[in-house]
Parts: structure tokens; sequence; C-alpha cells
């Protein structure tokens, strides 16, 4: 083993080291991963809220959630809310509907969602 395999060992990027920061802050809850969840049919998905963003729908408001657990992202979408109280980016969420694909994204419309301690 060269001393160019030794770096790659220990050398990480920040995206795998974000992605074990996830995978080890929610490997203890029993939810899919992002990137397995099935379409269609209901879901139990975990991860930390990313991006918040409020879209027009239908001439009222829809509060867009994107949630990553390291292996994805998911959308949730809250029509007719422009805010949820403890919804913000770096809190861990747990959210139950059916997931969907809308442009490419996985997307869970009015979900269940559960706020995880701080």
């Amino acid at each position: 083993m060269g001393l160019r395999d030794v770096a790659k060992r220990w050398t990480k990027t920040l995206g795998e080291l974000d992605r074990e920061r996830l995978d080890t802050r929610f490997c203890a809850l029993d939810v899919a991963r992002i990137a397995d969840a099935d379409r269609r049919v209901p879901v139990r998905l975990c991860g930390e809220v990313q991006a918040l963003q409020v879209v027009p729908r239908a001439g009222s408001p829809s509060l867009e959630v994107t949630i990553g657990d390291g292996t994805g992202r998911a959308v949730a979408v809250f029509t007719g809310r422009r805010h949820i109280a403890g919804i913000e980016p770096g809190r861990g969420v747990v959210i139950d509907g059916v997931a969907g694909e809308v442009g490419g994204r996985l997307q869970l419309l009015n979900p269940a969602y559960t706020l995880l301690p701080a």
C-alpha cells in the first residue's frame, strides 16, 4: 500500500463526512432511507431539514420542506402553510406519507411529521 492509498483512506470529502454524520444521527430510527423509498405507497422517512421555501400553488401558499438523510433528499409539501413552528434548517424530522415523484424529486404531500429533539 502506497502513500496515496493511505491518504485516500484517511481523507474524506465534505459530502462523505456529511453522509456519515446524518447516517449516524438517524440510524437508530425505524425509517426507510430516502434513496430506497418506494413510490406510491406509504413510507416513513427521516432527515435533517436542509431548505424551506414558500411556493404559490393554485392561488394559496405551500411550504416546501427539503430533508436529507445522507442517501438522498425528499420534499415534504404542506399546502396552505407558510410556516410550521419548530421546522427550521438543521432540525431532525420524521415524515409519514405517500411518496411520489414530481419533477424528478421525491415528494410527499401533506405528510404527518414528528420533530426530533434538537
